[in-house]
């Protein structure tokens, strides 16, 4: 049975394209990166591997500032 379409998202750590649901979400409140755990805090958010080294390159990265 097909299970239909799957969104990807991008890794902003190391670049991997994987399903949605495989990466964590992530979202500035009061300029603070904070995991989105629901799936439901308002605002764009970014995507990163649950993978440390991509955590930590994304806490380091400008590319969190797009998520404002």
């Amino acid at each position: 049975m097909a299970r239909g379409h799957v969104p990807e998202r991008t890794c902003r750590g190391c670049g991997r394209k994987a399903p949605h649901f495989d990466l964590l979400r992530f979202v500035l409140v009061d300029g603070k990166l904070v995991e989105d755990q629901q799936g439901n805090t308002p605002g764009r958010g970014i995507y990163c591997c649950n993978q440390l080294t991509c955590r930590e390159r994304l806490a380091k990265s400008k590319k969190i500032r797009k998520a404002d």
